[in-house]
């Protein structure tokens, strides 16, 4: 037996890591491919010998082909609508981050996940990452007590993303079959926001894992300077057991330079600290220091851990890594966030 993905939407992403990780899996296939685009999709079909192609999804679900899965990595507006599709019709479903922009799609979303007995999972690879899993059984376990602050700084390297310019970055991602379409990440109505929408979402959800904890309220500045989307956005936390915290991001590494993305956990009785993109990380309590051990480089972001976790769910032997819930805690954060820089005040999320 072997787990037939179809892919929706055959963007960057995607064409570089998921189609990549199905094709070497020996126990996957590519169903089928789907994308609004001709070009694009003739040139993922042809780099990876599919040859059914669609230019809907429902075009592939009206003709018949036998699929067990999907991954859905369109444009943020588009999750929703495709999702919700899929999901109707039983299929396992893999979305891109964020999950959907509203929150209340995305509680739809997982109600009809559950109704249709189909598994939502969300693309975040940090998810998979072995400092994170150890750090947050250290947490859950009270290693470092009951959590009382929260930290995490995350600068990556997406401004001319955000500008509308993919092709500034084509020499250093390559691009090895199609590169995100200009307004992917830059057009409002396509992704929903900037750094909140296409990365804070990534670090509120590793809050959460790492955590066990969801904000109850936000409060939020952020700025675009010369974008229309928001290149930079620092919020401060409250959750409902009194702990606070803060998430400080912006877009504007320089494409040349290492990113950055650090979280610090302080606890009543210790706390833990990792750098994901440097591998490394350690539990500080009353017995002293753990350095945990340093992580290769292919294993501090593992892109095909959440394709391969697909995989294993549709074959019956695996769980749920990176679940839809999470997702929603990340949604009903950054529109929290949004919403507060808007309005000048905070938001509490259970509202939203």
């Amino acid at each position: 037996m072997s787990a037939r993905v179809a892919l929706v939407g055959c963007g960057w992403w995607p064409t570089a890591h998921h189609l990549p990780a199905l094709r070497d899996h020996p126990e996957a296939e590519i169903a089928a491919l789907v994308d609004v685009d001709p070009a694009r999709l003739t040139a993922a079909g042809e780099a990876f010998g599919v040859s059914a192609r669609f230019a809907s999804t429902e075009e592939l679900l009206t003709a018949g082909v036998a699929v067990d899965a999907a991954i859905v990595a369109v444009p943020h507006a588009r999750h929703f609508p495709i999702a919700r599709l899929l999901l109707d019709r039983g299929v396992h479903v893999l979305v891109e981050k964020p999950m959907v922009l509203d929150p209340a799609h995305g509680r739809e979303l997982l109600a009809l996940a559950q109704a249709r007995g189909a598994e939502l999972l969300v693309d975040y690879p940090w998810h998979y990452n072995a400092h994170v899993l150890t750090l947050r059984d250290a947490v859950a376990g009270g290693r470092i007590g009951p959590v009382e602050h929260v930290s995490c700084l995350y600068a990556s390297s997406v401004r001319p993303l955000y500008a509308g310019d993919p092709e500034a970055y084509r020499e250093l991602w390559g691009y090895p079959v199609n590169a995100p379409a200009a307004g992917t990440y830059s057009d409002p109505a396509l992704s929903g926001g900037g750094q909140g929408q296409t990365q804070i979402t990534h670090a509120a959800a590793l809050l959460e894992l790492l955590t066990g904890m969801r904000p109850s309220s936000a409060f939020a500045y952020a700025a675009g300077f010369e974008l229309a989307v928001d290149l930079a956005d620092a919020v401060a936390l409250r959750y409902p057991s009194g702990a606070i915290g803060t998430i400080s991001s912006t877009g504007a590494v320089l494409p040349t330079q290492e990113e950055l993305v650090r979280v610090e956990l302080v606890g009543r009785a210790g706390h833990v600290q990792i750098d994901v993109n440097r591998g490394t990380a350690s539990i500080h309590d009353v017995a002293g220091v753990e350095d945990l051990p340093p992580l290769a480089p292919e294993r501090r972001n593992p892109e095909a851990a959440p394709v391969l976790d697909l995989v294993d769910i549709v074959l019956g032997r695996g769980a749920n890594r990176s679940p839809g819930e999470l997702g929603q805690g990340a949604v009903e954060l950054v529109a929290a966030i949004y919403r507060s820089a808007a309005e000048g005040r905070p938001v509490d999320l259970e509202v939203l």
